[in-house]
């Protein structure tokens, strides 16, 4: 579903501009380095959580929150909302690296040509970040990220606890939903919020 290409015609151009070329891609990449990377964790996640906080990289892992009886007492636990799923915010060649070095551990999504990692964008990552943080039982998982969950009107929350997060509106079980993708990762579902606080996008 990603596609991250850049693309050179070098045919009838002289030497000096493909260095002029060349130094104005490396001057845009130096603009941007780190990036947000899903990952799958096959084993030992928080192990894996505590080498990426050595090399002073960000992760980020969804939790909610899961109620029990013991009894006649209720028992709040928090758990994964996603199971074996982690953001980890670094550079992506020392990424790869550690990667090589830890092959077994986990592996990250990759761009559309199935070769490297692909970034999370940054607005995906922020509401994702913004609706999964909020524990008050109107979240759940959808499941993993397909293309239909990006039709509809794509909206804005202007308003409430889940303002500034981005979506789409989606009618599911009869009530009208907000969708929150990582594209091509997963999608997570917010209900009840009163439509007056949406606005199209």
């Amino acid at each position: 579903m990603r596609t991250f290409r850049y693309l050179h015609s070098l045919w009838g151009r002289g030497l000096g501009d493909v260095y002029q070329g060349v130094n104005c891609h490396i001057s845009m990449a130096k603009k941007r380095e780190i990036f947000w990377f899903a990952l799958t964790v096959f084993k030992n996640l928080p192990g894996l959580q505590d080498a990426f906080s050595k090399k002073g990289w960000e992760t980020f892992r969804a939790y909610t929150v899961e109620e029990s009886y013991e009894g006649t007492r209720v028992v709040r636990k928090e758990v994964p909302l996603v199971r074996s799923l982690l953001f980890v915010n670094c550079p992506i060649k020392e990424l790869v690296d550690f990667k090589y070095q830890n092959n077994d551990w986990f592996m990250y999504y990759k761009d559309a040509e199935g070769k490297d990692p692909g970034p999370v964008k940054d607005s995906e990552m922020k509401a994702f970040m913004l609706v999964t943080s909020i524990k008050d039982g109107n979240l759940r998982v959808l499941g993993e990220d397909r293309p239909e969950y990006h039709q509809g009107d794509k909206v804005r929350v202007i308003a409430g606890p889940y303002k500034g997060a981005e979506g789409y509106v989606k009618r599911i079980r009869r009530s009208r939903e907000l969708l929150v993708c990582v594209e091509g990762v997963t999608v997570v579902v917010v209900s009840q919020i009163p439509p007056e606080y949406l606005e199209k996008i």
